[in-house]
């Protein structure tokens, strides 16, 4: 057999296993790219029309930015402080791959959560960002399974901090109330929380509705489905059984299964590394209610102390995290310069919130679309090679023939 066949047989990108390499390459670039792009478009039109705003809110007479106000040494640290909400997001992603994905380094983790901004900046709530994430890690090596497992704890550490932050500002803070926004991030941390649970305990059941769903589509569509033999792995003992599905309905299955073993062994191994993951999520929060204080004192604005501004950013971070709209732009420069009124002069708003903007998501986010598009492009390419090395494989034969 010619070497251009023996690639046919393989998947189109490299992976551990075969499974769920085009499943998370089609999630991205698929037809969730129209989505993105009309959620990135949405993203900078709310943002133009919102700074806009601000702007033509300032009236003569109204106290301005003024160059020899700023005070230059806040910039340093706040320059100095920007990693600091990367490098924990890096790090808990990394402690959690050292119990579930071996081998997998800190910079595929930098470069997961930066992806998980750059995403999450394009779609509402910042629903999508963990798809990115997982996308990033399946292309560091991890199988799809396990990168679904690790955002998912992940994302259940930042749930933990939204939720301290939460108590913090309905107990003790004089912040604006929260109580809907802590009830928000209840029943969000609620349903996350029984997802994760049922897909642990018994992945059976999205066996079940996998396949049920895979067949519907195909008798929808008045055609005759390709069946493939689906074995339960191994390791899932429990769920030993054999379906007939199709392939991609297959790598769906084994995805579950196999997240399904990588939470069950976290949970058996990784409890005191569950901890570090929240404590870490807790810090990446913390650290960008600081950078908004760093902001006012580099505009030279002193009208309130730390505590003041942390306590109002820990009730602004809570509405954003939900905030419908793509990144949460609009919403998050207008309840900011609403929570921030009596801190923030009206002449001053659109420098802050701009700097505030750029420092918390701008420019992570930036640096995540950049990684995600360039891994893309590296994807499209070896689907584009795949294909036209399967495409020449018959011409091949026969002219060997």
């Amino acid at each position: 057999m010619s070497s251009a066949s023996s690639e046919g047989s393989r998947a189109p990108l490299d992976c551990e296993d075969g499974y769920g390499c085009d499943v998370s390459s089609r999630g991205v670039t698929g037809w969730r790219g129209t989505k993105y792009l009309l959620g990135g478009i949405t993203f900078l039109l709310l943002t133009v029309i919102v700074f806009w705003f601000q702007f033509t809110r300032i009236e003569a007479g109204d106290q301005l930015v003024a160059w020899d106000k700023l005070r230059w040494g806040y910039l340093l640290l706040l320059l100095l402080c920007l990693p600091l909400d990367t490098v924990a997001c890096g790090i808990r992603i990394w402690v959690v791959c050292r119990l579930l994905q071996p081998g997998i380094g800190f910079w595929t983790c930098l470069k997961a959560e930066w992806a998980n901004v750059g995403v999450a900046m394009l779609t509402p709530s910042s629903s999508g960002g963990g798809l990115g994430q997982i996308y990033m890690l399946n292309r560091g090596g991890a199988n799809a399974g396990s990168a679904i497992a690790i955002s998912f704890i992940t994302f259940l550490g930042s749930m933990v901090g939204l939720l301290c932050i939460g108590l913090y500002n309905i107990l003790f803070s004089g912040a604006p109330d929260t109580g809907p926004l802590l009830r928000t991030a209840l029943w969000g941390f609620t349903f996350i929380a029984a997802f994760v649970i049922l897909a642990a305990v018994w992945p059976g059941l999205f066996r079940v509705v996998i396949l049920w769903i895979y067949q519907a589509y195909w008798e929808i569509r008045g055609k005759n489905h390709p069946l493939a033999v689906f074995s339960s792995p191994p390791e899932a003992q429990a769920e030993s059984t054999q379906s007939s599905m199709g392939p991609v309905a297959a790598k769906l299955v084994h995805m579950t299964h196999t997240y399904q073993d990588n939470v069950r062994r976290f949970v058996r191994l990784g409890k005191g590394s569950f901890v570090i993951v929240c404590l870490l999520s807790l810090s990446f929060l913390l650290s960008r209610c600081l950078m908004a204080f760093l902001c006012l004192r580099f505009l030279g604005i002193q009208t309130s102390t730390l505590g003041e501004v942390m306590e109002i950013q820990m009730a602004l971070i809570l509405f954003v995290f939900f905030a419908p709209t793509p990144g949460g732009s609009g919403l998050a420069e207008g309840v900011s310069l609403s929570f921030m009124s009596d801190v923030v002069p009206v002449g001053f708003a659109p420098y802050y919130n701009l700097l505030w903007r750029f420092t918390t998501l701008y420019l992570a986010a930036s640096v995540g679309l950049f990684f995600l598009f360039r891994t893309m492009v590296s994807d499209a390419r070896k689907v584009v090679s795949f294909r036209r090395a399967r495409s020449d494989a018959p011409k091949q034969r026969k002219e060997k023939t």
